[in-house]
């Protein structure tokens, strides 16, 4: 039986994609149907944000019997949800909520490949202020990533100066010791922390060499 992880492998054709799209789930987890995250903006798979119907009509949802929804189908959810995001920042409720105001779905393979797009971008805009990051540790690149997706880049470099510098230094151990971020819940933190603090362990010739050049 094949395991989560060997199942995106399969999907995706890319294991070091895969292991990206496995870490994001973990706390951003798979929700098959649109829903409205704490802010009010439409959400669906693994923390995907929908912009605006036309978004939403790009993605394979499907109907109830399997048969791929119209892009009139999905834009009537869409803004079916969207009229409740008023009411959504006010008082949040979560993803299963909108489970039964929605009878669109999309599949497994349909999310990864979502996923696989988003941190695609999102891995795009990290290269601008971190040329190094494709020789950077797996587990390196995944913790900068989650930190991406819960804030942004922008943030990031806003909010987290000491991180940004570690990292660029390659120094895995103090990047861990700033990585801890206030709006997300103590196992997140914990699990990026972690990520760091292990690639500061391992570190590899290569690092130490560069380390000693700057």
């Amino acid at each position: 039986m094949p395991t989560p992880l060997s199942k995106k492998i399969s999907i995706l054709k890319d294991q070091a994609l895969a292991g990206k799209v496995h870490a994001a789930e973990e706390f951003e987890s798979f929700v098959p149907h649109m829903y409205l995250d704490v802010v009010g903006q439409v959400t669906v798979g693994i923390g995907h944000g929908v912009l605006d119907a036309k978004a939403a009509s790009l993605i394979a949802f499907k109907k109830a019997d399997g048969s791929s929804a119209s892009e009139g189908e999905i834009t009537k959810e869409f803004n079916a949800l969207i009229a409740l995001a008023s009411s959504q920042r006010d008082k949040p409720k979560s993803a299963k909520h909108f489970e039964a105001l929605t009878v669109l779905r999309i599949d497994e393979a349909t999310a990864y490949n979502v996923a696989a797009r988003d941190i695609g971008a999102k891995e795009k805009d990290i290269k601008r202020h971190f040329p190094d990051y494709d020789s950077y540790p797996g587990g390196v690149q995944e913790a900068i990533l989650d930190m991406v997706f819960s804030m942004g880049i922008g943030k990031l470099l806003r909010s987290y100066p000491s991180f940004c510098k570690a990292v660029r230094e390659r120094n895995w151990k103090a990047a861990a010791e700033h990585s801890n971020r206030r709006q997300v819940q103590v196992r997140r933190n914990t699990t990026v922390k972690d990520k760091l603090a292990n690639a500061g362990k391992s570190v590899g010739q290569g690092d130490m060499a560069m380390a000693g050049r700057r």
